[in-house]
């Protein structure tokens, strides 16, 4: 079945022919972040392809993300790369150990994984194509992502597709990061006793009309809400990352300690044909030099 829309608008309330927001069916004893991720059982990404297969569960300090890789909605073409299976085996800290020295997200393969098992790439397209950012170009499909070379679907940005209703919602978890920090929905309580609900903003500015996003695009302390890798400490005191409306979607560079070191994370490519999302080995958050987080 074809989705009712596909345009999207990040954090915005959909009602797509995609499959509803499940908990996993037996989420595992002492895990806590499986009962985040869906059921992917019931979806497909069409009658062409295999069925999404996605399994979590805890062993000793990590929770392991199992998954083929393909999507729990209809699959929608829009770069030349077809759809592959993959054989995904992520590993996340089950609780995250935080550094005194953030780290940025890789800018080439994946940053974090959603709560149907699939990657989360940066929001950057490949050097070669400017390093520029794929929602903007208009590069992601309805649910905001796409497929890259070895037909690896992966995000850039929140899958909006998953859920029934984003706008409002706290506490909403729709990835981990690889340093074990939730990734929200931009929606949060104003106080301890949620006695209010207000939208997060990012705090990265556009400064210029380059195409580099990193160049292109500032971080400037207090201009919203989240801090430079785009998280910030709830009022319960936890600390999350959000997947914004605006630049960088979801984490900048990781306040955590991150298992980076992981099959696929140092490829994946990008869409490939005329544009694609491969992204270069950028200095580190605070350089200021092209190709990173400033």
């Amino acid at each position: 079945m074809k989705p009712i829309v596909r345009l999207f608008a990040i954090g915005a309330v959909l009602a797509v022919c995609a499959l509803p927001p499940r908990a996993l069916a037996q989420p595992a004893a002492g895990c806590p972040q499986a009962s985040h991720f869906v059921d992917v059982a019931k979806g497909s990404a069409g009658a062409r392809y295999a069925k999404p297969e996605l399994q979590v569960s805890c062993t000793g300090d990590h929770v392991v993300v199992q998954s083929n890789g393909i999507p729990n909605f209809e699959f929608v073409a829009i770069t030349p790369n077809p759809l592959q299976a993959q054989r995904y085996n992520w590993r996340i800290p089950r609780t995250p150990k935080p550094s005194s020295n953030p780290q940025q997200v890789p800018l080439l393969g994946p940053t974090a994984v959603m709560v149907n098992g699939l990657p989360l790439f940066g929001p950057n397209e490949a050097p070669e194509h400017g390093t520029a950012d794929p929602y903007l170009d208009k590069l992601l499909d309805f649910c905001g992502g796409h497929t890259g070379p070895g037909g690896m679907y992966h995000f850039h940005v929140m899958p909006v597709c998953l859920f029934d209703k984003v706008e409002g919602r706290t506490s909403l978890v729709v990835g981990y990061a690889f340093d074990g920090y939730p990734i929200l929905a931009p929606s949060e309580c104003v106080d301890a006793s949620c006695t209010g609900v207000r939208k997060v903003r990012s705090s990265w500015r556009r400064e210029n009309s380059q195409r580099n996003v990193w160049t292109a695009n500032k971080y400037v302390e207090g201009h919203g809400d989240l801090d430079r890798c785009n998280g910030m400490t709830r009022p319960d005191g936890s600390y999350a990352y959000y997947a914004t409306d605006t630049f960088p979607y979801g984490p900048a560079c990781y306040r955590g300690v991150a298992l980076l070191n992981q099959p696929g994370m140092a490829g994946g490519g990008g869409p490939g044909g005329p544009k694609g999302d491969k992204g270069p080995k950028g200095p580190p958050p605070g350089s200021g030099a092209p190709g990173g987080p400033r």
